[in-house]
């Protein structure tokens, strides 16, 4: 019987699952991500040993929530039109969950759904918001990620440097200025430095213009609707391999 096929638990801007398959598949049974954000590569590997690194503290903490959490008490949260309407019991983590879920590809949690989300709401689209069917893709996958493990830290994440499949993808250098933790905050001289020595397998995903390793052309993916007006993104790659 195949393993249960994972889809994110929440829609973040620049987010890899969809383009995942397209990256070489993992060498080692440790995958790490430096720039966790929704962890859309180590989804389509979850049942590998999983390290998350997150600057982003509501990121780390929807995170954490999730490795812990039960299906039953996600099933329980209600659905609602706008965050503040969830019920007390209900963990700040949880509700920065829910927040992600009211829009799609953005940076930090909102707190309700937006017009053009409401209306394809009503046309039928069944994952619009907190609505049943997204809560139930969150209880049904949460039980698959009990062994992963996150930490709030940036890239270095203290000097360690263990032999892995290592799948980085930064805030881009030239179109990563939405994010909370932007890339105009990055030294990428240093980071990509920092890429070279990584033990194992090397994965560095980026934007076509970008510098600060040796990119090679790699794809035109859909982009978020946050980052290119064509709809889609000229991505480029450097590995070690």
């Amino acid at each position: 019987m195949s393993p249960p096929f994972l889809r994110p638990f929440w829609r973040y801007y620049g987010g890899k699952w969809r383009a995942a398959p397209r990256y070489p598949a993992p060498t080692h049974g440790m995958i790490i991500e430096p720039f966790a954000g929704a962890a859309g590569y180590s989804l389509r590997h979850y049942q590998r040993r999983v390290h998350l690194i997150e600057k982003y503290p509501v990121v780390v903490g929807i995170w954490r929530y999730l490795i812990g959490v039960s299906a039953a008490e996600v099933r329980r949260i209600p659905y609602v039109e706008h965050v503040d309407e969830l019920p007390t019991w209900v963990p700040q983590e949880g509700r920065w969950l829910v927040g992600f879920a009211m829009n799609a590809a953005t940076v930090s949690p909102c707190k309700q759904l937006s017009s053009g989300r409401r209306k394809l709401r009503a046309l039928g689209r069944i994952f619009e918001g907190w609505s049943p069917a997204f809560r139930e893709r969150v209880a049904s996958q949460v039980d698959h990620i009990r062994h992963w493990k996150v930490y709030e830290d940036d890239y270095r994440w203290r000097g360690l440097n263990p032999r892995a499949t290592w799948f980085i993808d930064p805030p881009y250098q030239r179109m990563g200025n939405h994010y909370v933790h932007a890339s105009n905050a990055i030294d990428f001289g240093e980071l990509g430095r920092w890429c070279r020595r990584r033990l194992g397998q090397v994965i560095v995903c980026e934007n076509a213009g970008a510098d600060w390793l040796p990119f090679q052309s790699f794809a035109t993916i859909k982009a978020s609707s946050m980052s290119r007006k064509s709809g889609v993104s000229q991505e480029v790659i450097w590995t070690n391999r």
